[in-house]
């Protein structure tokens, strides 16, 4: 399943899994996540260290967690999801 999401004036489009990759690879150092899981969990300390709040993400696939977590940021005004599905 395709999503597109935007961060201020720029898009992201592909699973879950390939923006997360897509995010990675813009990061300050994207060498510091050698993988869109490690980014992942990076994106989710951030956001539980931003907001003071849990960010429970769920059991299962890459996939599942980073729509999880796209959610999550869009719930919170970090980025806007445009299309999901």
């Amino acid at each position: 399943m395709r999503m597109k999401i935007r961060i201020d004036t720029r898009s992201y489009e592909g699973t879950g899994t390939e923006i997360l990759d897509q995010l990675r690879l813009t990061a300050f150092d994207p060498t510091e996540f050698p993988d869109a899981e490690s980014y992942l969990w990076q994106l989710r300390s951030n956001f539980m260290r931003a907001t003071d709040l849990d960010c429970p993400l769920p059991n299962g696939s890459l996939e599942r967690q980073a729509r999880t977590m796209f959610n999550h940021l869009a719930k919170y005004g970090a980025l806007e999801v445009l299309e999901d599905g």
